[in-house]
């Protein structure tokens, strides 16, 4: 078999730039979540700015509206009013959002009439919602063009673009592997061909040799075939979608009416009926939440449980949370660590990032936030607290309150956990009786993706890779990861998918039939032609459970 060209310089450093995202200053890459809002420009591998969506207002400056980016600035958290626009992944007040975004769009400095702009949407979306965000868009701020698209394709094509690198460190050794062994052994392959050359052709030689995949082959086959499952656990609720050939399974796609709110509220409640009543400080309680939460990572409750009831100096799982008295300290922090030290400094940073300069690259300031993360874990100092300082002495809330997203039974709602809901986007009984419906199966089971705020949580990526490996088939291999960032990793899918150059990427092909002119807006022609694109997108036109996807929606 004649041996393949080499490339040459030239046409590898072609191929190096049609995969490199191209910054475009004139498309606005947006997504707005129930609790923040990310916004950049196209192209770029980070957004410019992460803004809560939220209008707030203090107790005190009861009659002073804090919006978009100024929310940023307030340093006391106490008594804090929150309002949202979004609502279990909609939007329900158009004013408010409306004005949130015309907040943000002046600071950014952003020429709406001469920008197009790309948004995310829940993965089963109203027709009606969306021609409310279009009227605000076109109407309200002149866009040129709008752009939907699914969150959980975006959270894909971040996932795909993370593992890129990864896998081309592995190509590269095993090339120079299978290189090394090739001059090593070439006179040994020379001997064997003659040895071939001499044998009796009379003989069968129709006997296939079976070839048997590795789990990282049959892995990476799956992010080839562009084929797994999203897991999007964000503030308001969570989704499980499928992903087949770069198309979205909708009519599989599952949903849970529990997010980062709920855990917050169950918090509140859990604190309120044992120590102090916080039912009006959201905030507060969010900020504990971030700070002191964790899931058990093997799912053993009870032994967790019987290490809680022990006393509290002696138990491994016992934090104090000390609240902010509005004076010495606005945020709270937990006690004994070099985190209250900074905290009580600064007035609500984690960590002193005095080092962290804003001229430093994005590699640099990451690196430069992983050592103090580290140092501050260690624990190296402590605070004096002050006689009268109040706090939180928190046990088995810790691991409590993250755990109805695996059971939310016991508060009450009557649906499945989010490991559960993965196994039912992916597995269905009807499968069995088609071999292609089962191998589509298989891919998916391989690549799996988490993503949304709560996915930050410590040990949650751990629980439930372990419980989805129970929900699967035993003949299938399952693979489950989460992303680098899982808050502004769905913004990053979208804005590579938004500026590729690459002709040939399958994903951004299907998004550009998505965007609406605005000439066809006023036209009243968008309708009809986000549809036309909705049914090129969305489904797989495959036998068996896959067969009739379109005409059943």
């Amino acid at each position: 078999m004649p041996s393949q060209k080499p490339r040459t310089v030239k046409e590898e450093k072609v191929e190096v730039e049609a995969l490199k995202p191209v910054i475009s200053k004139t498309e606005l890459i947006c997504d707005i979540g129930g609790d923040t809002i990310k916004i950049g420009y196209a192209g770029a591998l980070e957004p410019s700015h992460v803004v809560p969506n939220t209008i707030q207002k203090q107790s005190q400056l009861a009659k002073r509206t804090i919006i978009g980016l100024d929310t940023l600035k307030i340093a006391d958290i106490n008594g804090l009013s929150i309002k949202r626009p979004i609502d279990h992944g909609y939007c329900v007040n158009a004013q408010m959002q409306r004005d949130i975004l015309a907040h943000t769009f002046k600071a950014m400095g952003v020429d709406c009439r001469e920008c197009s702009i790309v948004l995310t949407e829940p993965v089963v979306n109203f027709g009606t919602a969306r021609e409310e965000i279009d009227k605000m868009l076109f109407e309200d701020f002149g866009f040129l063009s709008v752009c939907f698209v699914s969150s959980a394709m975006c959270a894909m094509k971040a996932h795909l673009w993370e593992c890129r690198e990864e896998d081309d460190d592995e190509d590269d050794n095993a090339a120079a592997t299978a290189d090394d062994d090739a001059n090593m052994d070439v006179d040994r392959v020379e001997d064997d061909d003659d040895k071939n050359n001499n044998t009796d052709h009379d003989s069968n030689s129709n006997t296939k040799k079976r070839v048997v995949l590795t789990k990282k082959q049959m892995v990476k086959m799956a992010r080839v075939a562009l084929s797994g499952c999203v897991l999007d656990i964000g503030f308001s609720f969570a989704h499980a979608t499928p992903i087949f050939d770069g198309k979205i399974i909708e009519h599989y796609a599952k949903r849970l009416n529990l997010g980062g709110r709920a855990l917050t509220n169950y918090l509140k409640e859990l604190v309120s009926y044992r120590q102090w009543n916080v039912m009006d400080e959201f905030a507060l309680i969010e900020d504990v939440k971030l700070k002191t939460v964790y899931c058990v990572e093997d799912g053993d409750i009870y032994g967790a449980l019987n290490e809680a009831k022990k006393k509290i100096k002696e138990n491994k799982i016992a934090v104090k949370y000390v609240l902010p008295d509005g004076v010495n300290t606005l945020r709270g922090f937990i006690a004994n660590s070099v985190i209250a030290d900074s905290d009580a400094k600064d007035g609500g940073s984690d960590s002193d990032v005095s080092d962290i300069n804003e001229d430093d690259d994005l590699q640099t300031r990451r690196r430069k936030l992983k050592k103090l993360k580290e140092k501050n874990e260690k624990g190296a100092g402590s605070m004096e607290l002050a006689p009268d300082a109040q706090s939180l002495v928190l046990v088995n809330e810790r691991f409590m309150v993250p755990e109805i997203l695996f059971h939310p039974r016991d508060i009450g709602l009557n649906q499945c956990g989010i490991s559960e809901l993965v196994a039912q986007a992916l597995h269905h009984e009807e499968a069995n009786e088609n071999v292609q419906d089962r191998a589509i199966e298989a891919l998916t089971w391989l690549n799996v993706v988490i993503c949304g705020g709560c996915a930050k949580i410590p040990g949650l990526c751990e629980r439930v890779k372990r419980e989805i490996r129970s929900f699967a088939p035993n003949e299938f291999e399952v693979d489950v990861r989460c992303l680098n960032d899982p808050i502004t990793g769905v913004w990053l899918g979208l804005s590579l998918l938004a500026s590729t150059n690459d002709k040939h990427e399958r994903l951004p092909r299907a998004l550009a039939d998505r965007s609406t002119s605005r000439d066809d807006y006023f036209n009243g022609s968008a309708k009809s032609l986000r549809l036309e694109a909705y049914n090129k997108f969305v489904g797989y036109d495959a036998p068996g459970r896959l067969k009739n996807m379109r005409t059943d929606q």
